[in-house]
């Protein structure tokens, strides 16, 4: 009897409310090894001890649902969120939360957002690993280009395998404590991209353009501007089908980051141009960088083992009175290993290790680390 009442009850709700909204995530963690070596000269050595932690690596929690508007035109939104089990996180909306309308002339959302060039990781980097360790464990060099903003975007249809984006994050959105002034350059900032797939093969082209970089967005938070325009562009061709995926890619940045936040992204926070042997005013110059990499993979049953490389060339200084000096420090040269084991279609167990050089002789900075760790999917 009460079962029934239960029933009723539930059938007489509104049924949009019942069926608008989903709930899922992912809860992924474990544990992560971790050791680095620098040497910046003989007076300037830093060999750390073994770390040894519970990491999360990017448990996240969220709610999204659509409404159907009559002629082929959905409302949609979604709320997402970081949700670390080491209980770090905060707030809501802090990952890709939007609203907007679908339908037969493609999507447009406006809110939290991926830029188009983070969209476009997936296809190169499968890899699972903390904030601390992603310069090692995943490809974290050449994601520090990524980025989450508040911007407007629209993705076409698909038509005949191709679709394209578009993007736009306001300078008042860049810059919000001079949104009323506009004492400092726009910052405003434009995406693209061009996809293709066909029978596994794909072929991905994502860039960004922002107007006078700023450098708060940066290293130093401060509101005076690099007063250059940044650029960043990445291609990325592969298969993925047939329990094969096969994936490389190349990226030029410049003027998107300075010589010391380059420095931070490939070593881990370990090097700054100063450490480096460089002086504080190319810290803070541009820096014109160009990477590739590569991942391979291959499911046998339950378990796919993947190995990725990537390389960083010799990057220099992009603007200002040492424009054209290359950098000795930088040029990176990156390994990781690892598989997934697949207990079930929403749980997954990880292993990975991954080895990162950046630099050279007294100028160098080695790391390593490894992890075991779990992931459900719900």
């Amino acid at each position: 009897m009460k079962k029934s009442l239960i029933a009723l009850t539930l059938a007489a709700l509104p049924v949009a409310a019942m069926a608008d909204v989903t709930l899922y995530g992912q809860i992924k963690a474990g544990v992560e090894v971790s050791r680095t070596k620098a040497n910046f000269g003989s007076a300037n050595e830093v060999k750390s001890a073994t770390a040894t932690e519970i990491a999360d690596f990017g448990s996240r929690i969220g709610f999204k649902g659509h409404e159907h508007l009559g002629n082929n035109l959905n409302a949609i939104w979604q709320l997402e969120q970081n949700t670390s089990i080491a209980g770090t996180n905060s707030g809501w909306g802090t990952r890709e939360s939007f609203i907007g309308l679908e339908g037969g002339f493609g999507k447009v959302r406006a809110g939290r957002l991926n830029s188009i060039v983070k969209d476009s990781t997936d296809s190169i980097d499968p890899w699972e690993s903390s904030d601390a360790n992603a310069h090692v464990l995943s490809l974290g060099a050449m994601k520090r280009v990524d980025e989450r903003l508040t911007a407007v975007r629209y993705d076409t249809p698909v038509f005949g395998g191709f679709s394209a984006s578009a993007q736009f994050a306001p300078r008042d959105n860049q810059n919000p404590n001079d949104r009323y002034a506009h004492e400092v350059a726009t910052g405003e900032t434009y995406f693209g991209g061009l996809n293709y797939e066909n029978s596994g093969f794909f072929g991905r082209y994502a860039g960004g353009y922002r107007k006078h970089v700023l450098a708060n967005d940066l290293t130093d938070g401060s509101t005076r501007a690099l007063n250059k325009d940044g650029q960043v562009h990445r291609l990325i061709l592969g298969y993925d089908a047939n329990n094969l995926m096969v994936s490389v890619a190349g990226q030029f940045a410049k003027n998107w980051d300075t010589v010391d936040s380059y420095y931070n992204a490939i070593s881990g926070g370990v090097a700054t141009s100063a450490a480096s042997a460089a002086s504080a005013a190319i810290g803070e110059a541009g820096v014109e960088a160009t990477e590739v990499a590569g991942t391979a993979a291959y499911r046998f049953g339950n378990v796919t083992p993947r190995v990725s490389y990537a390389h960083g060339f010799k990057a220099k200084v992009s603007n200002g009175a040492a424009k054209g000096t290359k950098l000795d420090a930088s040029k990176y040269n990156q390994v990781i290993i690892g598989a997934d084991y697949d207990f079930s279609k929403r749980t997954t167990a990880l292993v990975s290790a991954g080895w990162m050089k950046a630099g050279q002789g007294d100028n160098k900075v080695e790391s390593a680390a490894g992890l075991v760790g779990l992931r459900h999917k719900f």
